[in-house]
């Protein structure tokens, strides 16, 4: 630890933004880009702002902020929320192992001086290392996240990735919903190129959504106009740019688009940010399946080492993937229902997980919650 660190809070998002500049080769989870931040700031939530930690004048921890009601508590936490997942702070390379615990502390002091609006901070869906470097934002209090994240290596080649999960079986399957495709009019692979293109992808997917979470009775985390500009903005600024970081890509069959995935190139690796599919007659053939079966087969030519499905785990994505990640929260309680707040969402957390982690008790909860949605229709 460095005795000269020392925190600064930095209110103006634009001027803050600079600063991603002066850390050269710095680590970055990829909501805590620029380019993440500064599309959520305008056109999701203009109250966002980042804590810093300086060696002298140069930052050597950026961690932007966004602040948000939940009931009658206000919350900072990552800019995207739920849609912000595999964090880790903008960190300068050489500094992590320097930066301790009560550097830590300091800098949650200092958001507290600086907005004592806030009654806590909320850190969700952390990666504890990137690249090998450890994420210093888990020296606060933390817990484990119910949710991992699940992941494929590729570089043993498709066939190898195939074999994980009874490879006979996924090309039989391919093959027959290709020829189901084909007899309905015929089917292709599209990956947006224009920004038009991919404003158009996104509108599909959200009517998708919205249709699939209704029958469900999960709230619709792309409800908010806001969000859905912000996607919008952040895909169709990268649509196209080569090297790739932000690409829409979909299975259309007969004209119609069925399944569309959205997705992230960082760090040398490739996430699925969101997925949806079509609730029409072709749901049958499964065109999700189909559609990751091309695009890691794609991914496989295209050299990219490692496929994640991104946070949460089911069925599908275990067909495919070797690496299960841990994800940590990690809470700050500045105010009396602050505090309360953090102790409750630990609670939750716990329960989530011992559910989440008996197949009978999660498969219950899934059936109550779609009972309770189509009631609620």
């Amino acid at each position: 630890m460095i005795e000269s660190l020392s925190p600064r809070i930095l209110g103006d998002i634009s001027a803050a933004l600079a600063l991603w500049d002066r850390m050269p080769g710095h680590l970055a989870g990829l909501p805590q880009s620029g380019a993440w931040v500064r599309n959520w700031q305008a056109h999701a939530n203009a109250d966002c702002f980042v804590a810093a930690l300086y060696e002298t004048e140069t930052p050597v921890l950026l961690l932007p902020l966004e602040v948000v009601k939940s009931g009658s508590i206000r919350l900072a936490r990552f800019p995207g929320g739920t849609h912000a997942n595999c964090n880790f702070p903008a960190l300068a390379r050489g500094a992590a192992s320097r930066i301790g615990q009560s550097d830590i502390r300091r800098l949650t002091r200092a958001i507290h001086a600086a907005r004592p609006d806030i009654d806590a901070l909320l850190l969700a869906r952390q990666v504890d290392r990137l690249h090998g470097i450890g994420n210093p934002l888990l020296h606060l209090d933390k817990t484990l996240n119910p949710n991992p994240v699940l992941s494929a290596s590729l570089s043993c080649g498709f066939d190898a990735v195939l074999e994980r999960s009874n490879a006979k079986r996924k090309r039989k399957k391919h093959r027959q919903h290709a020829r189901r495709y084909e007899e309905a009019g015929g089917y292709r692979i599209v990956t947006a190129s224009t920004a038009d293109d991919t404003i158009a992808m996104l509108d599909r997917f959200f009517a998708m959504k919205a249709e699939r979470f209704a029958k469900t009775g999960i709230t619709d985390v792309f409800a908010d106009k806001g969000v859905r500009d912000f996607f919008r903005a952040l895909f169709g600024e990268a649509a196209g740019k080569k090297p790739a970081t932000f690409e829409m890509k979909a299975l259309e069959v007969a004209g119609i688009l069925r399944a569309i995935i959205g997705k992230s190139y960082w760090s040398g690796d490739l996430t699925v940010e969101f997925g949806g599919i079509a609730e029409d007659d072709l749901v049958s053939a499964s065109p999700g399946e189909f559609l990751f079966f091309e695009d890691i087969m794609q991914a496989c030519r295209d050299g990219i080492a490692v496929y994640s499905f991104g946070i949460g785990d089911e069925p599908y994505k275990r067909d495919w993937c070797d690496i299960v990640e841990p994800l940590y929260d990690c809470m700050a309680g500045f105010t009396l229902k602050g505090r309360a707040h953090v102790a409750a969402y630990r609670l939750r957390n716990v329960a989530a997980a011992a559910i989440k982690n008996n197949p009978r008790a999660w498969a219950a909860a899934k059936k109550l919650r779609g009972w309770l949605g189509h009631k609620s229709r």
